[in-house]
């Protein structure tokens, strides 16, 4: 009986060889669903968007142009948090870094009534990490992407009202930064 086990091992292992080395294309039918979002905002599939694409895209003769973002206004007290997401760099550029589960900054000033750019830079390999900022009563204001590190995501703030803040990770709530608007 043995042989017959060995038998059809090989069989199975030769059938798995000539399939993988196979010159003509799979016929695949599952495709991931898209994870781009459309120009019109909405995810690629969705109605209102364009079909995805199915083949490979030539290279464009010119860089493509970034997109016009509006400013994203602060939301209300008790309100969702705005969010954007990463994005052309607008006004001034504040940087905010996190390594070893925690900010490297204890605290930070920010352009106050004026829209600024959030570099968030995730120095924790693997570690998800993301930036909420908070008005003085704790209500969230806007908050950024979560993503894993090493990486580094500029995103679009709202401006401020003059007055105290907090950046804080979502992921890991003892991540604080003290933020004074000015």
């Amino acid at each position: 009986m043995r042989p017959a086990v060995i038998a059809v091992a090989i069989a199975t292992v030769a059938f798995c060889l000539a399939a993988c080395s196979s010159s003509e294309e799979a016929g695949w039918t599952y495709a991931p669903p898209p994870t781009e979002v459309a120009p019109s905002g909405a995810p690629s599939g969705e109605p209102g968007s364009p079909a995805p694409s199915t083949g490979v895209s030539p290279a464009p003769s010119e860089p493509p142009s970034a997109p016009p973002s509006a400013p994203v206004s602060a939301a209300p007290s008790g309100s969702a948090p705005a969010s954007a997401p990463a994005s052309a760099a607008t006004g001034e550029v504040v940087t905010v870094s996190a390594s070893n589960i925690s900010f490297e900054q204890a605290d930070l000033e920010v352009p106050a009534d004026t829209p600024f750019t959030l570099e968030f830079m995730n120095k924790d390999a693997s570690v998800p990490h993301d930036v909420e900022i908070r008005d003085r009563s704790g209500a969230p204001v806007f908050k950024t992407d979560t993503f894993p590190g090493v990486e580094t995501r500029s995103f679009d703030a709202p401006a401020l009202p003059a007055g105290p803040y907090q950046f804080v990770c979502t992921v890991h709530p003892t991540m604080i930064i003290d933020v004074n608007a000015t």
